[in-house]
């Protein structure tokens, strides 16, 4: 759509970006920081022209490359929207002066550079199980469990709710079924399980209790300030380093997203240099610190 020169903010390589486009986008942003100070505002406004300006060098790159989004894709990204956001999302943004327009036309903008970062930084990235290996070796600090122990635990405040847990006990009812109908603990849905806890996390009372158990077995009635507890064990797993084999999978993603988000870092920049950016005079100080150097003179 041609923008009326007086109208033009900022061209990218001769391409132009109207104040419209830049309010419409601080419009949108508004709606998810609606509560943050006026200095955090400006910062974040700061920060939105930027994004506008790379985002629009990015959806040059992906024409120059001869990408399009599928029909299938839009799609998806319209599906995928409207699955996360509220009923009434559409009232929202005509209550901040956004059309529905000017908001799919960023999303579909957004899609497409998402799939140009996938063609040309992340499906070009790798990392080998050398790197993985290396990793894990010289951060083996990061990988150690320490004792926990798994238990299932109920606690009631008043002694006779007590006395009712304990005659169902006695009636051969299962703990897991008890601590659900009796526990006054978060847990209690799922039986009183607290999974696996660390033993440091404990209070000395509890892991007393439960250090007199073997699995399956239950505790003695145990009273102190929060009510009467009874515990039963699980399962104690000690203090041991994590295999390579357990964590490899978590070192890779994590290297991997690393790697691309350097890669990705590089790769702007590039372009960015590569890229003709003039910011109108007179608005260059309401965006011109964020774009230093670009400013037409």
């Amino acid at each position: 759509m041609p923008v009326e020169p007086s109208k033009i903010a900022v061209t990218v390589n001769g391409e132009p970006i109207s104040l419209e486009e830049f309010d419409n986008e601080f419009r949108l942003i508004k709606i998810y920081y609606s509560a943050v100070s006026e200095g955090e505002m400006r910062a974040i406004k700061l920060r939105l022209f930027e994004q506008v300006i790379d985002r629009h060098i990015l959806v040059q790159e992906a024409r120059r490359l001869g990408l399009k989004l599928t029909q299938a894709e839009v799609d998806d990204a319209f599906r995928g929207a409207f699955k996360d956001m509220p009923d009434d999302f559409l009232v929202i943004l005509r209550t901040q002066g956004v059309s529905v327009e000017s908001w799919k036309r960023k999303l579909l903008q957004e899609k497409l550079v998402q799939k140009l970062v996938k063609k040309e930084v992340n499906d070009k990235t790798n990392v080998s199980a050398r790197q993985v290996e290396d990793y894990y070796w010289s951060h083996l600090g990061d990988y150690w469990m320490p004792e926990a122990v798994r238990a299932r635990h109920l606690v009631v405040q008043r002694k006779q709710r007590f006395d009712q847990v304990m005659a169902a006990l006695k009636k051969g009812e299962g703990f897991s079924k008890i601590a659900e109908t009796f526990s006054q603990e978060p847990d209690s849905s799922q039986g009183g399980d607290w999974h696996f806890m660390e033993t440091d996390r404990l209070p000395p009372a509890y892991l007393s209790a439960l250090a007199k158990l073997k699995p399956g077995e239950i505790s003695k009635p145990l009273k102190d300030d929060f009510g009467y507890h009874l515990f039963q064990l699980i399962e104690w797993r000690p203090r041991r380093m994590r295999t390579l084999a357990e964590v490899q999978d978590q070192i890779h993603d994590e290297l991997l997203k690393r790697a691309q988000d350097e890669a990705f870092d590089q790769w702007v920049l590039i372009l960015k240099k590569k890229a003709k950016i003039k910011v109108k005079q007179d608005v260059a100080p309401v965006i011109g610190a964020a774009l230093e150097g670009h400013r037409e003179q």
